[in-house]
């Protein structure tokens, strides 16, 4: 009777044993300065030279004061430090094909986000003098991590906090002015949030980094949401079938697009104007 006693009591022991929940691992916050913050980030990106990659794309706009997604795949490829191609995955017209060849910029789009005709925007970086969606320096920064400081930064602002260090870049001007912010995690010490301000100290973009992947020992995103809050208009996307340091050839960075579309330059027309596409239709959208 004893033993049985003795039996019974080590299986309901072990029952609850079971059932008892685990203990979470504390979280670990690491310890860093500005200067190490920066070296690392600048380190990881200049480990990035080219880079080839499937896009899941989700782009969230305003229409009709409702907000609404659109779905779309695209390949990227980047050869530092200018030269950028984004173009549309799909078996019909391409609605997006955005390419730079390190000097020059062309931006094509279909006449669903044009606004009625199929439109080529095209000319230099100087002439991109504010922040614009799909603008082409942008991506490269959002997709291949910034440079800090950037150029123009006269002094590096440091603040910490529990979970995470703020960077803040003022520029040298008079009165001098924030153009951006990166925010590290405390936890991995990488890079969690990009903003940049425009002249008015407004929110310009912002690019958030949820999830990364490590391919031969780089830091790549795996998963980004890169927003414009003035236009309110974002993409989301996953990096998938990452490529990096492969050598890309030169025919990437070639423009060749519909032939009828309306050519704007911005540096002969447009220079200090953003530029704001117009949203797909609601019966593209998903």
């Amino acid at each position: 009777m004893r033993r049985t006693v003795l039996v019974v009591m080590a299986i309901a022991l072990a029952a609850g044993c079971a059932h008892a929940p685990r203990a979470a691992a504390p979280v670990v916050y690491k310890t860093a300065t500005a200067e190490t913050l920066v070296a690392s980030c600048n380190a990881n990106a200049d480990r990035i030279t080219t880079l080839s990659a499937q896009l899941q794309m989700v782009i969230h706009y305003q229409a009709n004061k409702a907000t609404r997604q659109y779905r779309a795949a695209a390949w990227l490829d980047i050869e530092k430090p200018g030269r950028l191609r984004l173009l549309h995955d799909a078996l019909g017209p391409d609605l997006f094909f955005i390419v730079s060849n390190g000097n020059r910029f062309w931006i094509g789009l279909d006449k669903a986000l044009a606004g009625g005709k199929d439109t080529v925007y095209t000319g230099t970086f100087g002439a991109l003098t504010k922040e614009s969606v799909f603008r082409p320096d942008r991506l490269l920064s959002a997709f291949s991590l910034s440079q800090f400081p950037p150029q123009g930064t006269r002094e590096t602002l440091f603040e910490a906090y529990a979970d995470r260090y703020v960077l803040t870049f003022v520029e040298g001007s008079a009165p001098a002015v924030i153009t951006a912010k990166a925010i590290f995690g405390r936890q991995d010490l990488r890079l969690s949030s990009y903003q940049v301000f425009d002249e008015q100290g407004q929110l310009a973009l912002q690019v958030d980094y949820a999830k990364y992947q490590t391919i031969n020992g780089v830091d790549l995103p795996k998963s980004l949401f890169i927003s414009w809050p003035l236009d309110q208009f974002a993409i989301s996307a996953t990096v998938t079938k990452a490529t990096i340091g492969a050598a890309l050839p030169p025919r990437l960075w070639e423009f060749k697009w519909r032939k009828d579309a309306e050519v704007v330059d911005l540096d002969a027309t447009e220079a200090q104007k953003p530029f704001v596409p117009a949203v797909p239709q609601p019966s593209q959208a998903q």
